[in-house]
């Protein structure tokens, strides 16, 4: 479901789609991804990020519906799976003040396609 997913990012945003990582618990290593059990299991938090050309809350509300048929596709519910849209500009806000989600995210993620991102500023200049 998760490949799928991101094939179907990257058809629809081409070159505008810069990355896609998995984040939470799974990047972790912490969620067994065999789990059935509902209320055991463990959601797919997943984050793309565009190029500031595009407009990423349009990209997040289609990304709902690509989530939903894919899932469906597989024969898994989509409520388990979480796509985050975000442009670079927001990424880039969210380290300068230091975004403890940001810094989670960055400090556990899992890239499954395009590039880490990394924050290119030392730990010393507000660096995440």
């Amino acid at each position: 479901m998760v490949t799928r997913s991101v094939s179907h990012l990257r058809k629809e945003l081409g070159s505008d789609l810069l990355a896609v990582w998995l984040y939470g618990s799974r990047a972790r290593g912490e969620a067994d991804p065999a789990e059935t059990d509902h209320d055991l299991r463990s959601d797919v938090d997943l984050m793309a990020i565009v190029s500031p050309s595009r407009d990423a809350a349009a990209v997040g509300w289609d990304a709902h519906e690509w989530v939903e048929q894919e899932a469906d596709a597989v024969g898994d519910s989509p409520v388990y799976y979480s796509l985050r849209v975000f442009d670079t500009d927001w990424l880039d806000d969210r380290r300068r003040i230091r975004s403890f989600f940001i810094q989670e995210v960055d400090r556990d993620k899992v890239v499954l396609y395009g590039d880490p991102l990394d924050d290119p500023r030392p730990s010393g200049e507000g660096a995440a």
